[in-house]
């Protein structure tokens, strides 16, 4: 009787995964290379929504019981730049600007205005330096501002970002404008102020309002919002980092957020819910094809019109990741990055791979 039961549930646990969509060997490939990494944190693959793959692990934080779960929000890193990048679009779109403006319309006083466009800084073309150095403080990604640049947590987000941007309009270009493809952060933290002088509201307002909001990202948020390492339902990173500087992270590294509603962001990528389908090939657009960076606006674009954008944060790590021909998207995500054992990028394109080979046969 007991093996007939267990028949039985086995047979109904198998129905349930194929009902719902579930690529049963993609999935053990996905559970097996995961645990055996002590991975802590979600990865979350869908096909137009129906989730194929999913592995949730791991606790909000080291001494806690609190389980992360589909809904724990973490820290994206550069992921957000995308974000930065659609807002400029978005204000395109209202007839606001243009990728070709230079830059003396928005900093009159930058010596180098009249030679740098947005686009140029969009497309990390621009020859701005960037203005901090990665070092690893406590195996935490840390990034501490370059000498001279006298940011700190003494002062509010909103002086850190004055300092910052004061720094950056009086530093010569590492190299001419659109000579070559060299990725610096400082690109989006001026693009993000040129939204806040362009909108006449705060960054992180009109990401709200312009983004959030009408596509229901109702777990989504910055660093700068409040005291984020005690935000709830938000996976800690596993090493305490006093080395964050407020602010500083604006456009570039800023957000916070969950599978969920990056799920929803990577849709709309496909089905132009505020972005205009114009304006998504604008942003999914290689503009280095002499590097081996392809690079778009805040995408990474792929000749097979894949795009996708890492991001690192403390102890974070994140990917994400559209396939709009057969409508897969990914999300993958990890607050204990120093103490995983094996690469979650690698993990996660092997799995699209076995994936989209898989869906593209059907």
């Amino acid at each position: 009787m007991k093996r007939i039961l267990a028949l039985v549930l086995t047979m109904m646990f198998c129905f349930s995964l194929t009902s719902c969509g579930v690529l049963q060997d993609e999935q053990t490939f996905l559970e097996k290379e995961l645990s055996s990494m002590n991975f802590s944190g979600v990865v979350r693959l869908t096909k137009n929504g129906r989730v194929l793959c999913e592995y949730v692990a791991g606790t909000e934080q080291a001494d806690s019981k609190r389980k992360i779960t589909r809904d724990t929000k973490f820290c994206v890193g550069s992921v957000s730049k995308q974000f930065a990048a659609a807002s400029i679009m978005l204000l395109k779109q209202d007839g606001k600007l243009h990728v070709e403006d230079t830059m003396d319309k928005y900093f009159p006083n930058y010596r180098y205005g009249k030679q740098l466009t947005l686009k140029h800084l969009l497309t990390m073309r621009s020859g701005i330096r960037e203005f901090y150095d990665v070092v690893f403080i406590d195996d935490a990604f840390t990034e501490v501002p370059v000498e001279g640049l006298n940011i700190t947590n003494d002062n509010t987000p909103e002086q850190n970002q004055r300092i910052l941007e004061e720094w950056l309009l009086k530093q010569p270009l590492d190299n001419p404008p659109d000579t070559l493809s060299y990725y610096s952060n400082s690109n989006y933290f001026l693009l993000s102020r040129v939204v806040e002088l362009v909108s006449g509201m705060k960054y992180n307002d009109f990401v709200r309002e312009r983004i959030f909001k009408p596509l229901q990202m109702t777990h989504s948020g910055f660093v700068d919002d409040e005291d984020w390492q005690h935000m709830p339902n938000l996976a800690k990173p596993s090493v305490d980092t006093q080395t964050v500087y407020v602010g500083a992270t604006r456009g570039l590294g800023d957000m916070i957020s969950d599978a969920k509603d990056m799920e929803r962001w990577l849709k709309s990528l496909r089905t132009y819910d505020i972005l205009t389908e114009e304006s998504v090939r604008e942003m999914t657009t290689n503009y280095s094809p002499e590097d081996e960076m392809e690079y778009g606006y805040g995408l990474m674009p792929d000749k097979d019109g894949s795009f996708c954008h890492t991001g690192s944060f403390t102890t974070y790590h994140a990917l994400s990741y559209s396939y709009p021909k057969l409508g897969i998207d990914l999300f993958g995500v990890t607050n204990d990055n120093v103490n995983l054992e094996g690469d979650l990028n690698e993990v996660c394109f092997e799995l699209l791979n076995r994936v989209i080979k898989k869906e593209n046969v059907r």
